[in-house]
């Protein structure tokens, strides 16, 4: 529920020219404009039209955007344990049968029943053209040996994951390693003979959050001084505290990738840095 602000009914909205098919407008909550994209018309379902009724709008917040999802209606809230979360494929078939990345990023074992976790950034990105994620190759001012340098991350978004990916190999960073999960990158990060030049984190993560990884490298002699970065949609001034409790060298909001490649040429390069969030 982190990224989640309010659930409310549908509202009047206004269509804007050139938007995507799945986008069903704009409406004004309280001073705020925010898109509300249908997820029903956005995934590859067939499913009868719902009662008008019980359809809801789910608003969220995340990567500095305030989005509203239409879904069919919501039943209730659940307090999900990170045991009963499991790792969803990082692909899926789109609409027109090309393999794509999944819009799911964690399968949920709820009672007998399996449920489907959204990827809302997969699904803002896909409607609303997020230019903050059109990022090509980083430029290098510091003369880093990007080539020479392993860089271990950890993020759980599929579509995050291989965007990330993307964004520091086509830079230079022919040995960054992307991992799904907390405890998959503290697996690496204790590899035998393994050495790290940096380290960056989602916080939100299964089987391992990334304040638990980050406190428990902290705590590891041959870790303690690597770099540590948090790149995450809940950077806040309340996770920022819990960052900086724990060890965080410091924290970024996605997506600001540019901002990410550079802020770890910085670490590498041996740039210290407050408690300050880093500018965007």
């Amino acid at each position: 529920m982190a990224k989640v602000r309010e659930v409310i009914k549908p509202m009047a909205m206004v269509a804007a020219s050139h938007q995507h098919p799945s986008v069903l407008g704009k409406f004004n909550i309280r001073g705020s404009v925010l898109p509300v994209v249908d997820l029903a018309k956005h995934l590859p379902l067939n499913m009868p039209a719902p009662e008008a009724s019980t359809q809801r709008v789910i608003i969220t917040e995340f990567n500095g955007l305030k989005t509203g999802f239409l879904v069919d209606g919501v039943e209730q809230s659940h307090r999900i344990g990170w045991s009963l979360v499991k790792p969803s494929p990082d692909v899926t078939i789109d609409r027109t049968g090309e393999i794509a990345p999944s819009a799911i990023t964690w399968l949920v074992e709820l009672g007998d029943r399996i449920v489907l976790m959204i990827d809302f950034e997969s699904v803002a990105d896909a409607n609303l053209n997020d230019k903050r994620l059109q990022v090509g190759v980083v430029d290098n001012p510091l003369n880093i040996d990007r080539p020479s340098k392993r860089v271990v991350i950890a993020e759980d978004s599929p579509f995050m994951r291989n965007l990330i990916a993307e964004t520091f190999r086509r830079s230079g960073y022919a040995k960054a390693e992307v991992y799904s999960d907390g405890q998959q990158a503290w697996e690496a990060l204790n590899a035998e003979g393994a050495t790290v030049d940096a380290i960056v984190s989602d916080i939100e993560l299964p089987r391992m959050d990334g304040l638990h990884l980050t406190r428990r490298i902290r705590e590891t002699p041959a870790l303690a001084k690597v770099p540590v970065i948090l790149f995450s949609s809940l950077v806040s001034s309340d996770n920022m505290k819990k960052g900086e409790q724990v060890g965080a060298t410091i924290q970024l909001p996605k997506p600001e990738l540019q901002e990410m490649v550079r802020l770890v040429d910085r670490v590498i390069n041996g740039e210290t840095f407050g408690t300050e969030r880093a500018a965007a």
